[in-house]
């Protein structure tokens, strides 16, 4: 195994560069050099779309040679050229349906640790095949998996796993609710519209948060079980007043319509960063996106959507414990809610506050009987809060202690050895049997 010799510099190709790319890349470019470890250097940019590989070459400073369109390009070129053969490592960014394939390629053929965006693949078998790749060549693969290192997440299961307050857990109720600006952007409109192209809205949107479950317990699922549906979203749910238009921009009760593109995305100006719009952009940018695009589709009309807008899960642990998991697409509110009961006491969360009540006996100190944390500073904080920059520090320093031949591997927090049992619930999968969980 090739080693880094003190001092020197991890060399990372970067495939795709949208919007969770630039985040790890805004990371890479302004504290990586400041850690306590041997730096890390972009040498290659992987992306098909002209505008984003040209921001991502100049963001990183490197020449118009080091782009490339295609992973297969790449490929072809870094086995002949050596200022491309010192890379050892790749963060995939790339739409979904590519995950699997890149992936392994990068394990298989350049051997790379891999940084991979969620979710891991589109379906368990392909998660597998990734999984047993990396154990067979020793690499990291490290899923971005955000609430393991969000703070109030890590808080919170740090007091779920307090028995001295919470006692034995016994049940967990989890609401994931997307929210009407999220939903119709992301899973009507957007790019995990459509189950083949994507995944399920399970796995797109819920796999960390059921990876977070499982961490949060520490146990496995032995029963699996889901109701849900496509329900609004569909031609015959169209409103008579829109009168068939196609798109908001020509629909005649489109100030009417709480899911209408124009309010979304030119007056409110929300999801921008979404869209390759050009420097000092207008209205006149936006309204050819809304014009030329899926993101101006009328919701009822987009023609390719079949991800359901409303899921329940009901998952039964192997230490007892039931989790009921709620993914609400069509509601105002946003945000993650989570309530553990357990037999000393219930803990609730909001991602803005933890409220713990401890059930009354005679010995409770009145102080101990409720209690409460806060985390609304950091609702608005970069990165879901620093989560993102500590995944890619964490998956860095983890490669730098593998090259360096230490004796013990030091295994990223979220590995993708530590994430197979959440993508067997998040796929529906009730044979607990395969050895790779």
């Amino acid at each position: 195994m090739e080693t880094m010799t003190e001092g020197e510099a991890l060399q990372i190709v970067m495939v795709g560069y949208g919007n969770r790319a630039r985040t790890y890349a805004d990371y890479l470019r302004r504290t990586a050099v400041a850690m306590a470890r041997p730096g890390c250097r972009v040498v290659a940019i992987v992306e098909p779309n002209p505008i984003r590989r040209t921001a991502a070459l100049t963001a990183f400073g490197l020449p118009p040679e080091a782009g490339f369109a295609d992973w297969e390009a790449y490929l072809a070129a870094s086995a002949v050229r050596t200022d491309l053969q010192g890379a050892q490592a790749a963060i995939v960014t790339t739409p979904d349906h590519q995950h699997y394939g890149i992936a392994l390629s990068a394990l298989q053929e350049r051997s790379y640790h891999v940084l991979l965006e969620k979710p891991i693949a589109q379906s368990y078998r392909e998660c597998l095949d990734i999984a047993r790749v990396a154990r067979q060549r020793n690499r990291i693969v490290g899923i971005c998996h955000p609430l393991r290192y969000h703070p109030f997440f890590v808080k919170f299961r740090e007091l779920a796993r307090d028995t001295s307050r919470i006692g034995r857990i016994v049940s967990i109720s989890y609401a994931e609710n997307i929210g009407l600006d999220r939903m119709t952007h992301a899973f009507v409109r957007g790019l995990w519209r459509n189950r083949e192209a994507s995944n399920t809205l399970l796995v797109s949107k819920c796999c960390h948060d059921i990876d977070y479950l499982v961490w949060l317990t520490g146990s496995t699922a032995t029963r699996v079980q889901t109701t849900g549906s496509l329900s609004l979203f569909r031609p015959e749910r169209a409103p008579e007043a829109n009168g068939g238009a196609e798109r908001c921009l020509e629909c005649p009760m489109e100030r009417e319509c709480p899911f209408s593109a124009v309010e979304l995305y030119l007056r409110r100006r929300k999801w921008l960063r979404h869209f390759d719009l050009p420097d000092g952009f207008g209205d006149g940018d936006i309204r050819r996106v809304l014009r030329d695009t899926s993101y101006g589709r009328c919701v009822y009309r987009v023609g390719d959507n079949d991800v359901w807008d409303h899921q329940s899960v009901q998952i039964a642990l192997a230490d007892g414990v039931s989790v009921t998991l709620a993914v609400n697409g069509v509601t105002g509110v946003e945000g993650r809610r989570i309530h553990v009961m357990g037999s000393k006491g219930e803990l609730w969360g909001d991602e803005h506050t933890i409220r713990l009540q401890r059930y009354p006996t005679a010995g409770l100190p009145t102080d101990q009987a409720r209690q409460e944390w806060h985390f609304a500073a950091l609702a608005d904080a970069p990165g879901h809060a620093g989560a993102d920059y500590a995944i890619v520090e964490d998956f860095l320093n983890g490669v730098h202690a593998m090259q360096q031949g230490g004796v013990e591997p030091r295994w990223p927090l979220c590995d993708i050895r530590h994430s197979m049992e959440a993508y067997r619930i998040a796929f529906l999968e009730n044979d607990p049997t395969d050895d790779m969980r």
